[in-house]
């Protein structure tokens, strides 16, 4: 596994305000230590849709705004299969269309990054399988934790 203090670490729009424990708790922390000890987080392009949607509140986009941010590029035929395959695995059997967005922010991150970090147990549910196929380490906030707190921060600002 990387070390998530050395790469990108791409977080979903709901992991920013998970609604149950121990996700909310590892969401607030994860934020800390982007503040504090200069953990990297990222918001791909895709994903800042979400967050300027009307209904997200005010404080996941102010949150969201102090991110880098990936912009949209050209795809490669490559990735523009990946991307699909991606697609079609989240949907299954069901409509591919409910699943673009996610699909790109998973290829965003495994292109860009090292994890991406979401509460969408759809995502969740499926990342083994995705993992077969495509470089994408999909993690849940808690999971995503316990990973930055086994590895040394090679950054950490003395007397922190």
């Amino acid at each position: 596994m990387l070390n998530p203090w050395l790469c990108n670490n791409f977080v979903d729009s709901c992991a920013f305000d998970p609604k149950y424990d121990p996700e909310d708790k590892a969401a607030l922390e994860i934020f800390r230590l982007h503040e504090e000890n200069d953990l990297l987080l990222v918001t791909a392009h895709s994903t800042q849709k979400e967050i300027d949607h009307p209904n997200t509140p005010l404080w996941v986009k102010r949150e969201a705004g102090g991110l880098l941010l990936t912009i949209d590029t050209s795809l490669t035929q490559q990735e523009r299969i990946l991307i699909h395959k991606i697609e079609g695995t989240l949907a299954g059997n069901g409509n591919r269309e409910s699943f673009i967005q996610d699909a790109r922010h998973i290829f965003e991150s495994q292109k860009y990054g090292g994890y991406f970090i979401t509460t969408d147990k759809r995502l969740i549910k499926k990342r083994d399988e995705i993992r077969k196929f495509c470089a994408a380490n999909i993690l849940l906030p808690s999971e995503f934790l316990a990973l930055v707190q086994a590895n040394i921060n090679p950054y950490k600002k003395s007397g922190t």
